[in-house]
């Protein structure tokens, strides 16, 4: 009779480790179900704050080309301003009007020498060129 009941005790104890090891098991899944579902919700945040990082700068960009619309806008509304983009972008110019060009002198760029020319001038000068 011992033996039976030995039997059946160690048969509950199969089916106790069974159930305790199902129990683990479920669990895990449980677990790396949510960890996995966390993960994925990370990476959506993050790419969603990099596009909204990327939306406002457009949104700067965008906002500083209104501004300058705008203002050529209000330039071109005064007659001085039409003129003004006449003669920039097409170099209209009044009757009787002249264009002046302005020419530098070659000459004129090259430093002088300076007056001394002795020796304790020069090796100054060559030390400390300004």
């Amino acid at each position: 009779m011992r033996d039976f009941n030995r039997r059946r005790g160690r048969r509950k104890e199969i089916l106790r480790f069974a159930a305790h090891l199902a129990g683990v098991l479920v669990l895990l899944v449980v677990t790396v179900t949510a960890v996995r579902g966390a993960w994925e919700m990370y990476g959506k945040f993050s790419s969603s704050a990099a596009a909204d990082a990327v939306a406002q700068q457009n949104l700067a960009s965008l906002k500083l080309q209104e501004s300058q619309v705008n203002a050529a806008v209000a330039s071109l509304s005064s007659s001085e301003g039409v003129e003004t983009q006449m003669r920039e972008r097409y170099g209209v110019a009044r009757p009787g009007e002249g264009e002046i060009q302005i020419v530098k002198d070659a000459a004129s760029t090259t430093p002088a020498e300076p007056a001394s020319s002795n020796i304790f001038s020069r090796i100054f000068h060559a030390l400390f060129p300004w």
